[in-house]
């Protein structure tokens, strides 16, 4: 039975490694996307990675190491970079694992395990790109090769592989134009020479880099940013979710997905799949995580949407409303059944989703429990939570939200919107008595959420209904393809 404890702390020592490092590698963060947010999506995959480790006894097996980072890495995946770093580790981690733990491979044997975590990450890229951490992991294989096939040892191995990851994130500036352009080097290949590095003091001791030349992530102060360029294929906003299928998923939703985008990357680890695009159209990638079963989907704006200094997240039942809370402005996370998801899958949905801080809107009680029980616990920045738990509460508040001037609290101009608007679930039968009992001469908004099988053209009944009454109010109709309720409806009342 091989001895865990070399692995463990090597990925404690990885991870601690990229959170030192976090804040410089979301500031040289400018592929696909400059959203300086690299740094940060790496260690959170990671963090979440050692939190499924760390569950285990201590006396837990390499193997079963392995495979707790491996779907713990999958689950929390952060971001493309996230995604491709979880494919690698998971593809190193595995062929380790065959090779007698981390602790007893040899040069050869650390390798070949390279080679099958480079292998891992290019498959999980639907269009790889050169000059990333997809370059840097193939160089850095090669060069342990090269050090193996020459008789080095594990520790001397491990220093080649750095030695060649290294010359090759150096290269990166030159091979990629968004770094060239920028002066510094990939984000995500800094970030996975990081870890190598971590390695490599496990293997080989903690000053075995020690007369070896750092590289230099930034050739000085960058150039004036240029007018924003339209991105090719897709860009608007960044679509992830996670659905469970022993079946190979990769080609499928790799071609779903490239038809929709691009930064495709799509990975798998024990049943569970990891799917990321960046598109212009996350209602059809929304659909496209829908019909693989998906239990969670989180999208959000690659634009910089922020109405405060906090984040605003939705948290809902309904697929169909994810591209319209994402124009709003919010990260949105859905959460189809969320009755059959464990509590603590909740509450960590919660939790990435926040970031640093933020306001979080719950359409159903299930979630609203989920993002109370975090602001419960949390420490450091507060977790605000709007006293609501109806997804017509949430279309409400982040309209609300997205109205707000600067300076605004908009916690509070989303908590007054949803204040104001009543709420009923129904049914096509009981549509036109229940919206006749809500509405009145002081209507405002009228939000109808059709579920699915629901013909949307039930809502014209609303409409006329609404007119007769209040004919300045605007009826709002969603194709929310939630399971349940049959029809959600709100009703806002101006403000006094």
């Amino acid at each position: 039975m091989a001895d865990a404890a070399a692995v463990r702390r090597w990925l404690e020592g990885g991870a601690a490694g990229v959170k030192r490092v976090r804040d410089r590698l979301d500031a040289i963060n400018v592929f696909p996307v400059a959203d300086s947010d690299t740094g940060t999506n790496l260690y959170l995959t990671l963090r979440e990675g050692n939190r499924a480790v760390g569950k285990l006894p201590a006396g837990a097996t390499h193997a079963e190491v392995v495979a707790a980072f491996a779907q713990g890495s999958l689950l929390g995946a952060r971001g493309n970079s996230g995604v491709i770093t979880g494919a690698y580790l998971s593809g190193f981690l595995r062929a380790v694992d065959s090779a007698g733990g981390l602790a007893e491979v040899d040069g050869a044997g650390l390798a070949g395990a390279l080679e099958a975590a480079a292998d891992a990450a290019y498959g999980a890229v639907g269009a790889p790109v050169e000059g990333t951490i997809l370059t840097v992991a193939r160089s850095a294989a090669t060069a342990a090769r090269g050090a193996a096939a020459s008789g080095a040892t594990t520790g001397g191995t491990a220093v080649a592989t750095v030695v060649g990851a290294r010359a090759a994130l150096t290269r990166t500036q030159a091979e990629l134009r968004q770094a060239r352009e920028a002066g510094v080097v990939d984000a995500g290949a800094a970030g996975l020479v990081v870890m190598l590095e971590a390695l490599a003091a496990e293997l080989a001791g903690p000053d075995a880099l020690a007369g070896f030349g750092e590289v230099e992530w930034s050739t000085g102060a960058p150039p004036a940013p240029a007018a924003p360029e339209p991105h090719a294929r897709g860009g608007g906003f960044e679509v992830m979710f996670v659905c469970v299928s022993r079946g190979d998923l990769r080609s499928h939703l790799t071609t779903r997905l490239e038809a929709l985008g691009e930064s495709v990357a799509v990975t798998g680890s024990h049943g569970l799949w990891h799917a990321h695009v960046h598109t212009q159209r996350p209602g059809d990638a929304v659909r496209v995580a829908m019909l693989t079963g998906a239990r969670k989907v989180v999208v959000r704006g690659l634009d910089d949407h922020a109405m405060d200094a906090s984040t605003v997240v939705a948290l809902t039942t309904c697929p169909g409303l994810a591209e319209a809370l994402a124009e709003a402005g919010s990260c949105v996370v859905v959460f189809p059944a969320p009755d059959d998801v464990p509590r603590k899958d909740l509450k960590r949905a919660v939790r990435d989703a926040v970031g640093a801080s933020g306001v979080v809107v719950a359409g159903n009680p299930t979630l609203l429990a989920a993002a109370k029980r975090l602001a419960d616990k949390r420490r450091g920045p507060a977790l605000t939570v709007i006293d609501a738990a109806h997804e017509a509460h949430v279309v409400a508040a982040m309209a609300a939200a997205s109205l707000a001037t600067p300076g605004e609290s908009v916690a509070e101009r989303m908590a007054d919107a949803v204040a104001r608007t009543v709420v009923v679930d129904t049914t096509e039968g009981d549509l036109d008595d229940d919206v006749d009992m809500l509405i009145s001469r002081r209507t405002e908004v009228v939000t109808v959420i059709v579920g699915r099988g629901v013909d949307p053209a039930v809502a014209g009944r609303v409409r006329l209904s609404v007119a007769s009454v209040a004919p300045g109010a605007d009826v709002a109709v969603y194709e929310g393809d939630q399971l349940s309720p049959a029809i959600a409806v709100g009703v806002e009342d101006a403000a006094p």
